[in-house]
C-alpha cells in the first residue's frame, strides 16, 4: 500500500503516520520502499515478522473475547452478539464517503 493511501484510510495526518512507520520499520514489521512507477510514493509492505505479530495479536484478542463472552453472557446474549456482529460486518463492507465529503457526528 502507498503511504498516502494508508494515511487517508486511517484518518491520520501524514506526519503522524511517518512516526508510526519509522517505529514499525525499526521493529522489522514493515518495509518501506520507493514506488517503481512513481518515485514520489512510498510503498509499505508487511514483513513475515509483521504478519506473525498481527496474527498473534488477533489470536490473543480472540481468546480474550471468547473467554469474556463465555463467562459474562448467557446463551441468548451470545446469540444476540453473533447476530449483531454479522450486521456490523455487513456495514463494514460498505464503501465509506471520501473524507472531504463526510459530515456529521459519524465522521
Amino acid at each position: 500500500m502507498v503511504a498516502t493511501q494508508l494515511a487517508l484510510a486511517e484518518h491520520l495526518q501524514p506526519q503522524s503516520l511517518t512516526r508510526l512507520l519509522v517505529d514499525l520499520e525499526r521493529s522489522s514489521l514493515i518495509v518501506r520502499a520507493r514506488s517503481e512507477s512513481d518515485r514520489r510514493e512510498i510503498r509499505i509492505t508487511i514483513t513475515a515478522k509483521g504478519r506473525q505479530a498481527l496474527l498473534d495479536d488477533i489470536a490473543v484478542r480472540r481468546a480474550w473475547l471468547e473467554a469474556a463472552m463465555g463467562s459474562m453472557l448467557t446463551a441468548t446474549e451470545r446469540k444476540a452478539m453473533l447476530a449483531a456482529s454479522l450486521l456490523l460486518l455487513k456495514l463494514a463492507a460498505h464503501e465509506p464517503l471520501a473524507p472531504e465529503t463526510a459530515t456529521g457526528a459519524f465522521r
